[in-house]
C-alpha cells in the first residue's frame, strides 16, 4: 500500500461553496473531457464547483445528461480514470461508448498533471462565475428527492435505508460536539433546544453515529475532552442561549444577545475554551444582524469566536477562520518542522488512537498533534512543527481537511485506515516511507504478539456469517472506506475471517449489476460470499430471513427489520484501529453473532409491513415466509 499525496495543497477560496461557471468555464471542460471536436454529437451544458470538486455536465445527442465529476483522489479511489492527483467518474446509469472512450483518453493526457487547485482556477478565472440564472449540473438518473426534511426517515424507499445518509449529512456538525468543546453560545426560541434531549444521563440516539463510542469504550461515550461527569465539567454551562420569547421576535431584542455575549466573555475561566455563537433560523428570519454583534466580539476580546448560522455554507465554514486563517499565521512564524514528527488529522477513538500512537513510537515517529475530532486554537497552533499530515479518510470531514490544506507548507497523506492487521501493518510502514523513515521488520514484530490471538479468533469467525443491506445507488459505502468513517466494512470482515452475505436494492439493472460487480471486485475468497438483489420490502424481508448471515450492519439503534428476521446488529461502533484494536472487534463482532437471543424470539418479534405489532400471525408469517 503506497499513500496517496494530497500536496501541492489548495490556494482557492471556493472550499466548501457552491458557484456555477459560465461560457469559458464550460469551454475549458469540453477541451479537457476531450469533447471539443465540431463532430461529436456531445455539449457541455454547466460546469460548477460542488462543495470540493469539479462537476461537469454533458449532454448527448439524445439530450442524455451525463455529469463527470472531478475530485481530489484518495487512497481507495476508483474511477473512470485516476491521475496522480485526480479521480474522475461519472454519475447517471447510462453513459454512450464513445462519450466514455473520448474522455479516458483526453483525461489521460490533458489532465495528468492538474490537481484540484488547477481546476478551481478555471472557475476562479470565470468572468460570469456565480452570475444568477447558470445552469448548475443535474442530477441524472436519481431517485426523487424526498418531500420530507429528512432523506432518512422521508424517501419511499426508507425501508431499505442501512446506512442513514440523510441523518449523517444533518448530524455532520455533531461529529465535532462544539457544545463540549466550546463555550456555547445559542441565539433562538426555547423550541430549538427540543429537537435533541438535555440530560445529565446518557441518551441513546436512533442512530448508530461512528463517532460515538457506545460500543468501543461505554465509559467514555464521546471522542471529545468532555471531562469526567462527577467533577462537574459537562454540568457547568455547556450551552447557553438567549431563549427569544414571542415580544423579542415581535419588536426585535438585539440587546439580549449582546448582553449574552458580554456575560461569556466575562464570567470566570473564559479563556479556556473558544467562544462559539449559533445564529439560528428565528433571528435570521427577523433580520437581527447577528454578524456585526459577533465580529465587535471579536475586536473586542481579541480572541478567536466562531460564529454558524442556518446555511449549508455556513456550516462547511464556520471552522475556516481557527483551520485557514490562524494555521496559516502558525506556519508563517514557525521554525523548521522536526523531520521525524507526523500530526493526526481525524483519528478518533481514544484507547485505539494511543495504541496507534505507541506503534508509530516503536518505529521512531512522534505525533506531534492531534487535530479532528479536537479542535482548539492551541491544537491548531502547534500543526506546523510537524513535518506530515496524516489524514484519515472521511468524506463527512473532507471540507475541514480542504481547509486545513488550504496553501500548507505542510506536506500532507492520504491512507487507508489502519482497520485490521494487514492494513494496519501497511499503514506504519507508509507513513515510514513519507517520512524516508526505516522501520525494517518492526511492524511486522508488533503484530507477531497478536498473531496467536487473532489466528483463534479468525477460526471461530470462519463458521459465521455477516450481512449487508445496501441500494444500488449507494454502492460506495461498501466500495469507498471514505464513504464509512474510513473503514473498509467488507475488507476487514473478510479478513477477520467471517462469510458475507451482500443483498443489493434493484432499482435499475444496470446500476444493480454494477454496484455487484465492484462488491465483488473487493473479495479476495468471493466463492465464500454471496450477493443478491431484493425489489420491495416483502423480498427484502424474505431476504433477510433466508440469509445465514447471524447479524447485519445497521445504523439505526433498534432495527426491527433484523430483529424480526432473528438476526442480530452491528455498526461501525463495534470497529477500532490498530493490532489491539482488530482483535477487540473481532470479539465484540463474535459476541454479536453467537448471541442466540433474536434466533430464539423473532417469532415473538414480527411486525406489519407499517412496522407496528401484529394482530394476525398467520397473515405476517405469510407474507414473509421465504
Amino acid at each position: 500500500m503506497r499513500g496517496v499525496p494530497l500536496t501541492p495543497p489548495a490556494t482557492h477560496g471556493l472550499g466548501g461553496r457552491f458557484v456555477a461557471g459560465g461560457q469559458r468555464s464550460r469551454q475549458a471542460l469540453s477541451r479537457l473531457l476531450g469533447i471539443d471536436d465540431a463532430g461529436q454529437p456531445y455539449e457541455v451544458t454547466a460546469v460548477a464547483w460542488v462543495n470540493h470538486a469539479l462537476e461537469a455536465e454533458v449532454r448527448t445527442g439524445d439530450a442524455t445528461a451525463v455529469v463527470f465529476r472531478l475530485e481530489r483522489r484518495g487512497p481507495e479511489s476508483r474511477g473512470l480514470v485516476v491521475t496522480d492527483h485526480l479521480n474522475v467518474y461519472s454519475r447517471g446509469t447510462s453513459m454512450p461508448a464513445g462519450l466514455a472512450e473520448a474522455v479516458s483518453a483526453s483525461v489521460t493526457v490533458r489532465l495528468a498533471t492538474h490537481t484540484m487547485d488547477a481546476l478551481a482556477r478555471i472557475i476562479e478565472r470565470d468572468a460570469d462565475r456565480g452570475t444568477p440564472g447558470l445552469p448548475m449540473p443535474a442530477q441524472p438518473d436519481e431517485q426523487p428527492r424526498p418531500a420530507s426534511l429528512l432523506d432518512t426517515w422521508g424517501a419511499e424507499d426508507s425501508w431499505a435505508d442501512f446506512f442513514a445518509g440523510g441523518e449523517m449529512a444533518r448530524s455532520q456538525l455533531d461529529s465535532i460536539d462544539p457544545s463540549k468543546l466550546f463555550h456555547f453560545v445559542q441565539h433562538c426560541d426555547a423550541e430549538c433546544l427540543y429537537v435533541n434531549p438535555h440530560s445529565i444521563g446518557r441518551v441513546a440516539t436512533l442512530v448508530n453515529f461512528p463517532w460515538d463510542n457506545r460500543v468501543r469504550e461505554p465509559s467514555r461515550p464521546f471522542d471529545q475532552a468532555m471531562g469526567n461527569l462527577a467533577d462537574g465539567e459537562f454540568l457547568a454551562e455547556g450551552m447557553i442561549t438567549t431563549n427569544l420569547e414571542e415580544d423579542d421576535v415581535i419588536r426585535g431584542n438585539p440587546r439580549k444577545l449582546e448582553t449574552l455575549l458580554d456575560y461569556a466573555t466575562s464570567r470566570p475561566g473564559h479563556e479556556t475554551k473558544t467562544l462559539f455563537v449559533s445564529n439560528t433560523c428565528v433571528p435570521t428570519v427577523i433580520g437581527e444582524d447577528v454578524e456585526s454583534l459577533v465580529k465587535r466580539t471579536r475586536e473586542r476580546t481579541g480572541q478567536e469566536v466562531l460564529y454558524l448560522t442556518v446555511t449549508p455554507r455556513s456550516m462547511n465554514n464556520v471552522f475556516s477562520g481557527m483551520l485557514t486563517e490562524r494555521r496559516l499565521e502558525a506556519e508563517r512564524v514557525a521554525p523548521d518542522p522536526d523531520p521525524n514528527t507526523i500530526n493526526l488529522i481525524g483519528f478518533g477513538g481514544q484507547r485505539a488512537r494511543d495504541e496507534i500512537e505507541e506503534v508509530l513510537t516503536r518505529v521512531g515517529i512522534v505525533v506531534n498533534a492531534r487535530l479532528l475530532p479536537e479542535l482548539s486554537p492551541g491544537i491548531v497552533d502547534v500543526l506546523p512543527r510537524a513535518s506530515l499530515n496524516v489524514f484519515h479518510p472521511n468524506d463527512l470531514w473532507q471540507n475541514l481537511y480542504d481547509q486545513l490544506m488550504a496553501a500548507s507548507r505542510t506536506p500532507a497523506i492520504a491512507l487507508p485506515a489502519p482497520y485490521g492487521f494487514e492494513a494496519t501493518r501497511a499503514w506504519v510502514t507508509s507513513v515510514a516511507e513519507a517520512l524516508e523513515h526505516d522501520v525494517d521488520a518492526e511492524p511486522e514484530r508488533l503484530a507477531e504478539a497478536w498473531a496467536d490471538r487473532w489466528e483463534s479468533l479468525r477460526e471461530r469467525a470462519g463458521r459465521h456469517r455477516l450481512g449487508f443491506v445496501v441500494r444500488d445507488q449507494e454502492a460506495h459505502y461498501l466500495t469507498t472506506p471514505a464513504s464509512t468513517w474510513g473503514i473498509p466494512v467488507l475488507r476487514v470482515c473478510e479478513e477477520m475471517g467471517f462469510g458475507l452475505d451482500v443483498l443489493i436494492r434493484a432499482t435499475d439493472k444496470r446500476e444493480t449489476r454494477r454496484t455487484a460487480q465492484a462488491i465483488q471486485a473487493l473479495f479476495r475468497e468471493p466463492s465464500r460470499h454471496t450477493i443478491l438483489a431484493f425489489n420491495d420490502f416483502t423480498m427484502l424481508r424474505k431476504r433477510l430471513r433466508a440469509s445465514e448471515a447471524e447479524a447485519f450492519l445497521t445504523y439505526h439503534f433498534f432495527d426491527w427489520r433484523l430483529s424480526e428476521a432473528g438476526k442480530g446488529a452491528f455498526s461501525l461502533q463495534h470497529f477500532e484501529m490498530g493490532f489491539a484494536g482488530a482483535i477487540r472487534t473481532l470479539t465484540r463482532l463474535l459476541r454479536v453473532v453467537r448471541t442466540p437471543f433474536y434466533r430464539a424470539y423473532h417469532r415473538f418479534l414480527r411486525r406489519t409491513g407499517a412496522g407496528l405489532w401484529p394482530t394476525d400471525d398467520d397473515a405476517v408469517d405469510a407474507e414473509v415466509t421465504p
